[in-house]
């Protein structure tokens, strides 16, 4: 396997797909229905070498065994784990064990990022960090399962998602150091479908094991980590050996911000996509406790569940994303699918919400998995139709619209904390909130004059370099 430098020292900022991290299970359908359209992209080759099957395949399991650990005990064990430490207190400390963490995600992974392209370590530039992150992950998710207060329980998440995101950061980045173009779109396709598939595979094993903390938390961690460190074994990142970038923190702000009375058609767009995963994220945060408290279901009974709704919701997800890619294309139009997609995602929070059986709850999932399947497929080629065109900078621009998902994805569970607690402990109160939210994201595509110039193929967006 011949070894891939590269000299490119530009920025991790401009490369959107690094930085494209889910941080709740909903959001990695949405990654996943991006990845899956770049897989019916048409992609010309490069000058870089192809990469080797099993190269791929060590990346792959990297990939599964970072997003068992990264994204499962979002979606279940952190619940359990909290509840079972502060029962009394359960809905604050969730929302603050889950929000905080993320907001050092949004913070800390472009700055890891940058002193990455700074990094001339003979073991190569990604490396370092993939294993430093790796070694987070491990030391705080050992910190959940073996403390019993709750100060241990949100500062040992707090490192370990900071881990786990810088990890996944720097696998991400180095397939934009190292992956051709002729192969991207189906290695996209499939990291796309490993994002989804990795939390349903993660909470099946978790709801058989709710009854102990190292099970939980220490065996996914410890996979993660073996499968880190396998990867970390075989990677092919050698020394670089070009003079260092400037670092200058200014250019990352730049990374961070726009006039957006210059731009207004990107404004929209950046403003609606984080009322969207907004409230994607208020949908998710209080998932378990609402069906303990509304349905009777013990822990190993909404691991079933939840994973059977994952499960089908990667099908429902596919459908959305692959039926619209193609519909969008053939109309030459985005917005009907968005704003369709918008209003979907508030129909399945109210679904979900007032669920008062299994097959309610089922059935608000799908409709919410089919849902950000449609808005995944459409929104990025959206975002390309609107990018400025008397500026060279669609690097920085499209990561300003990335910070438009993951920052409200930190920010969304205190935002469901707050309305919890305004709203007395009812759950319904805060689905009923996420759908405003959603629907007011539907409401904020229409001021887009982008109309029916689409002139780009969704199945043909391109945002790596």
């Amino acid at each position: 396997m011949s070894p891939n430098p590269s000299d490119d020292t530009s920025s991790p900022l401009s490369d959107p797909q690094a930085y494209e991290l889910p941080l709740n299970q909903p959001a990695t359908i949405q990654v996943g229905a991006e990845r899956i359209n770049d897989a019916l992209a048409d992609t010309s080759a490069d000058t870089l070498p192809k990469l080797r099957t099993r190269y791929l395949w060590a990346i792959y399991i990297t990939q599964l065994t970072l997003f068992i650990a990264f994204i499962v005990p979002i979606a279940f064990s952190l619940a359990i784990r909290v509840a079972q430490v502060a029962p009394d207190n359960r809905d604050a400390i969730l929302a603050l064990a889950v929000g905080l963490p993320g907001l050092f995600v949004v913070i800390g992974t472009p700055l890891v990022g940058m002193f990455s392209d700074r990094t001339r370590s003979r073991f190569g530039r990604r490396r370092p960090w993939l294993l430093f992150g790796s070694v987070l992950g491990l030391v705080g998710s050992a910190t959940i399962a073996l403390t019993g207060d709750v100060a241990g329980l949100v500062i040992g998440w707090s490192v370990a998602y900071t881990g786990y995101g810088i990890a996944a950061s720097m696998l991400g980045t180095h397939l934009g150091d190292t992956l051709p173009a002729l192969q991207r779109g189906r290695v996209m396709g499939i990291l796309g479908a490993i994002s989804q598939i990795a939390p349903i595979l993660g909470i099946s094993v978790a709801g058989a094991l709710v009854a102990s903390p190292i099970g939980l938390f220490l065996l996914p961690a410890g996979i993660a980590f073996v499968g880190s460190l396998f990867f970390i074994l075989v990677m092919r990142d050698p020394k670089v050996n070009t003079p260092r970038p400037e670092l200058k923190l200014s250019k990352v702000f730049e990374g961070f911000y726009f006039n957006p009375r210059r731009y207004p058609n990107l404004a929209w767009v950046w403003i609606s996509k984080a009322c969207v995963f907004l409230a994607i994220s208020m949908s998710g945060l209080y998932g378990v406790y609402l069906l303990t408290t509304r349905l009777g279901l013990g822990p190993a009974d909404i691991g079933a569940l939840l994973a059977t709704t994952g499960l089908l919701g990667v099908v429902t997800g596919i459908v959305g994303a692959v039926g619209s890619g193609y519909l969008s294309d053939k109309l030459k139009t985005r917005k009907p699918f968005l704003v369709f997609s918008a209003i979907a995602l508030g129909a399945s929070m109210i679904v979900s919400g007032t669920s008062n059986s299994v097959p309610q709850y089922i059935a608000g999932g799908l409709l919410l998995s089919l849902s950000i399947g449609v808005y995944g497929a459409v929104d990025q080629a959206l975002a390309l139709d609107v990018l400025p065109r008397d500026t060279d900078e669609n690097g920085r621009f499209l990561a300003i619209i990335g910070i438009g998902s993951t920052l409200p994805q930190a920010i969304g569970p205190f935002a469901a904390g707050m309305v919890l607690a305004l709203g007395s402990g009812d759950y319904t109160v805060v689905y009923i909130v996420g759908a405003v939210v959603a629907i007011a994201g539907a409401l904020l595509i229409i001021p887009i004059s982008a109309g029916r110039r689409a002139d780009l193929d969704t199945h043909s967006v391109k945002v790596m370099r």
